[in-house]
């Protein structure tokens, strides 16, 4: 009998020892992957992977609210280059504090990680398409974000109503601190 017992948590050990070099250890610490990264998602988040260029991921709020976040990579310049352009997409007028603009920075022991949380009168980008119509959304912020391994960079940007931004806070701060390279 305890040989059964003894060939049958073998087995069981076996088998969950192969599933975990198979499929990875992140399902069971609730963490999710696209490409080359894994994250773990704040609980009214909804992602996406992207089929866009550049984009691996699109995050949503459950609640359909103006709120959206996109994950890039592989795209143009230095973490400060991206954050000067992401503070040149808020138009220089009263709603626009420079006090307001939080920029921090972090390294920790397998990656750098610089954030920034800004407010004001937001231009939607026209990716590049000058004949577009302006778009202008007032009371809006930016959570934005790059992590950067030794070999590659990813951008992190979040947009919406001010007050979902604000809201948004503590856990865009969570997801961009959770992602590791696979």
């Amino acid at each position: 009998m305890n040989r059964l017992i003894l060939y049958t948590v073998i087995i069981g050990t076996c088998f969950f020892v192969s599933h975990i070099a198979i499929n990875g250890t992140n399902q069971f610490i609730g963490r999710d992957m696209v490409k080359n990264i894994s994250y773990k998602l704040p609980d009214n988040w909804e992602a996406s992977s992207s089929d866009k260029q550049f984009r691996l991921l699109e995050v949503n709020l459950d609640t359909n609210e103006d709120f959206s976040l996109v994950v890039f990579n592989n795209i143009q310049g230095t973490a400060d280059q991206n954050i000067d352009r992401w503070i040149g997409q808020f138009k220089k007028d009263v709603s626009l504090d420079s006090t307001n603009i939080i920029i921090t920075r972090d390294s920790l022991d397998s990656k750098y990680v610089t954030s920034i949380e800004m407010y004001g009168t937001y231009e939607i980008p026209r990716m590049g398409n000058n004949t577009a119509p302006v778009v202008v959304k007032s009371n809006y912020g930016l959570l934005g974000g790059v992590v950067e391994f030794p070999n590659s960079l990813y951008f992190i940007k979040a947009v919406g109503n001010d007050e979902l931004i604000k809201v948004n806070s503590a856990s865009f701060e969570e997801f961009l601190y959770s992602i590791e390279l696979n």
